[in-house]
Parts: C-alpha cells; structure tokens; sequence
C-alpha cells in the first residue's frame, strides 16, 4: 500500500449522482400511484380519510422530501397498519435517507417497511419489492458485506423469471439488479442488465444514467461516452445527465468539457448544487481559484449544511496562499462534523504552513486518535515534533515505527525513517515505487519532507531547492505540493 497525503475533501462532491438522487420530478420515479384506476374497485385495505396524506407523501418523495414522507406515513400507519403504500412509500424513503446518510441503521427499517408491504399486497405489485432490493444493495455498501447484495440479486433474479414481469416493472427490476452486480463489482452482468432495461424502456431513467458509470468502471471510456451522449439525447432537458457526463469528462481529462457540461446543467437548474460543486473543483483544479471558490461559496448560500463543499473551499484558500481563510473554513467544517478524522488532518496542514506548528501537531493528533488507519500522517507528525526541537521525545514516541523492517515498510515508514535519520536521502529515493502512476506522488512528497528536513536544520537555500523540484509534480492535490508551493512563496 502506497498512502499519500493528498487533500480529503477534493473527493468527497464529486460523485455521480443517481437517478434516484436527483430531486427533479422527471416522472420516472417507481412510485405506485396511490387510488385505484376507475375502473377497478376501491382497496378495502386502504382507508380514504388517508387519501391526501398518502398523495402529499408521493409529492414529497418526488421532490425529495424524504423526512415529510416518513412523517406523513408513519400518522397513517399508526391508524393503519397494513396501509401497504404508507408502508411502501415510508420504507423507500427511510431507505434513501439512510443511504444519503450513512445510517445502515435507518436503511434496515426501509427494509422492513418494504417486507411489510410486500407481505400484505403479494399480488400484482412488483415495483413494492423494488425498495427491499434497493435496500438490501445499499446496506451491503454500508456494511461492506458482500451477502446482502447477493440477496438482492438472488431475489431480483427470481422475480425476473416470473411471466407476468413485464414492461417498465421489467425495467426497475433490471436496475436494481444492476446496482446490486454494480456493489460486488460484477461489471460485466450489472452492464448487461443496464443495457436489456434501456432495450425494454428506452427512457428508463435510472439505467440511461447509471449505464455511463458502469461502462467507465469497466475500463471502457468510449462506450462510456456513447452511453452519456445517449443519456442527454434522450434526456435534453435534464440537468442530471448533463452533471454526470460531466463529471466523466473531467474524469478523462476534458476539463473544458465538463465546465461547459456542468454550466449546462446549472443553465437548467441552478441551484442543482452538486453540479455548482463539481464545476468548482474543476475549476480550482485549473487554478481558477476565485472562481472555484465564487461557485463553492454560491452553493452555500443555497445550502449552508454542506461541509464537504466547505473543506472545498478551505483547500483552495490554502493552495493560493489564504491560510487563516483556510483555517477558518476547516473550522467550520469540525462543526459540522467534530469526528471528521480528516476534517482534523486539513485542518492541520493548514495550521502547519501558517507556521502554528503546536496546534497542527495537536490536530493531527486528534485525527489519529479517531483513525489510527491514517498512516501518511506519521511523517507530518514526527515533522511537526521535528520543528518544535522535539527529536527525542518524537524518537520515542515512533520508536516502533522507525525500527519497522526495511521490506516491511509503507511509503509513509519509508519518509519517517528518513526524517528520522534512519535513511539516507538516497536510500528514500531508491525507495520511491516504480510505478508511474505511483512514483510522480511519491517523488513530490519526497523532495517536500527531504526540503523540511534541510529546512528545520537551517540549510534554507538548499530546501528551496527541493520544494521547487517537488512543483515540477502533476499531483496538485497533495499537501506536500500545496505545502511547496507556499514554502516557495
């Protein structure tokens, strides 16, 4: 394992968004309609004095209004229990919620609304196993257990053998199928089944958006770009679409065409804030920094609850040299999130090159008291000890990890051993992974810590010398890169 310290939150908004996500009401959404058609008789299980609430309930989840839903239907259910499209409509959106925040805990009792309904209307009411699958692909990222997508695709396949499956309900199966091959990483068969619901329903949704990322994960970037130029020829006036491919271009390097992709969405709607972010990181990405930071703060305004677009906007402060409007920012994203182990660890770069040495060491201590996993802060840690002439205490404390076993070493182990003095500047270079895609990072981290090092001894000329050659590095995005640049200034 080859761990860089490279800047959390730059990761955190650029995310594809689902169809499911997308809080537009684009009339695809799998949502039973909620009073029998005229000409069938009225459910007895459903009592008409909860007709509105039921409607107000499908209104919400079509907007996205996930916690209304779970109000409005949990009155409902406590009248009426085996109101199966409360429970239905309660369980999609417990699931969704729990899915948008982490809560496995939430994303089960979807599941057991959804098992509910389906225990009460069995028959003729396929889009009601279409949560419980949905639930189950979810929980199995949450939980990181393989099985319970397994589940959902053992399901999904025997519902898909029932005749009776056929048309758009045929489709959302598919999909759900899909997303579940897509969690245990079966690329092949989740693109197969993308591909057989687009065949069936041509504007489903979910697959048309879903299908671009699948392909990309495969390995496959031009069928991934025919697959998103479908996706906004069917879908013009979607901003969804055109923030997904976007999102792909800047993935690809065609950084130009996804600004011109995610304005294009934002044209369409604009307050569709992942799009406002995700053009805000291409554009500091470019250097661009006041107008990354203009889309980062405008996305704020509409949304304040946002701390991962916050620590954006806190990253490209300190790459241009507005380190207390850094801090500040990082600040406010510990509010949001006092656990945020790398809220801690940003927090402390920024404190680090603004010279406040004894309060970055002591964030990045915190940040390893709530995940002893973050390893490439061992280096930055036994740096600020260095700083602060605290070698022997800093010798003792990493005493385990500066006697690590030369084949044993990380490429964290191999930079504290290093600074350490356990390790020649050579020996750190031929240590240095051969591995393009690997050695660019590490050869920049390398020239920062062997310019600290200098530096901390006096020799500031000759560190000027490595920082400078670790900005010859394409990896913008690491601390060590943003560190030299300011140590150059």
């Amino acid at each position: 394992m080859f761990t860089l310290s490279r800047f959390s939150f730059a990761l955190l908004a650029l995310n594809l968004v689902g169809a499911a996500a997308y809080a537009q009401d684009d009339g695809k959404k799998p949502i039973p309609a909620t009073a029998a058609p005229a000409n069938q008789p009225r459910d007895p299980l459903l009592l008409p004095q909860h007709d509105q609430s039921r409607n107000d309930a499908e209104q919400a989840y079509r907007q996205g209004d996930h916690k209304k839903v779970v109000e409005l239907m949990s009155g409902v259910l406590a009248q009426n229990p085996k109101d199966h499209v409360a429970l239905y409509l309660r369980g999609s959106s417990r699931i969704d919620l729990g899915a948008a925040t982490g809560d496995s805990a939430m994303v089960r009792t979807g599941i057991t609304d959804a098992r509910e309904s389906i225990t009460i209307k069995q028959k003729d009411n396929y889009n009601y196993y279409l949560p419980y699958l949905k639930g189950m692909t979810n929980l199995s990222m949450l939980e990181s257990k393989r099985a319970h997508a397994e589940v959902a695709i053992d399901f999904a396949t025997k519902l898909l053998t029932q005749q009776l499956l056929k048309g758009e309900e045929r489709s959302n199966t598919l999909y759900q199928r899909a997303l579940a091959y897509a969690a245990v990483q079966d690329n092949a068969r989740s693109i197969a089944d993308y591909q057989e619901a687009i065949r069936i329903t041509p504007t489903h949704l979910g697959a048309r958006v879903d299908l671009g990322g699948a392909l990309a994960a495969a390995g496959q970037n031009a069928a991934a770009m025919n697959a998103y130029n479908d996706a906004v020829k069917t879908f013009p006036n979607l901003p969804l679409v055109y923030n997904n491919r976007g999102f792909f271009q800047q993935s690809i390097g065609k950084e130009v065409e996804a600004i011109l992709d995610f304005t294009k969405a934002l044209e369409l709607d604009p307050n569709f804030l992942e799009a406002i972010a995700n053009r805000g990181f291409v554009l500091m990405n470019q250097g661009n920094h006041e107008a990354a930071e203009a889309d980062f703060t405008h996305s704020l305004t509409i949304n304040a609850a946002q701390p991962s677009v916050i620590g954006l906007r806190a990253g490209s402060k300190m790459t241009r040299g507005d380190l207390a409007g850094a801090i500040a920012d990082y600040n406010e994203v510990l509010k949001w999130d006092s656990k945020n182990s790398y809220g801690h660890a940003e927090l402390g770069f920024a404190l680090f090159f603004s010279g406040k040495t004894q309060d970055a060491l002591t964030e990045f201590e915190k940040a390893t008291e709530l995940d002893a996993k973050l390893r490439f802060l061992l280096p930055w840690r036994y740096l600020a000890m260095l700083a602060l002439n605290q070698k022997p205490q800093a010798d003792a404390k990493f005493a385990a990890d500066l006697a690590i076993a030369k084949d044993k070493r990380e490429w964290p182990d191999q930079l504290l051993v290093y600074l350490g003095d356990k390790q020649s500047e050579l020996d750190l270079r031929k240590s240095i992974n051969t591995d393009p895609k690997v050695a660019d990072a590490q050869t920049c981290e390398a020239e920062f810590f062997i310019g600290q090092r200098k530096f901390v001894a006096g020799q500031k000329d000759a560190a000027k010398v490595h920082f400078a050659a670790a900005l010859k590095s394409k990896s913008t995005q690491l601390s060590a890169y943003r560190g030299a640049k300011l140590a150059v200034k």
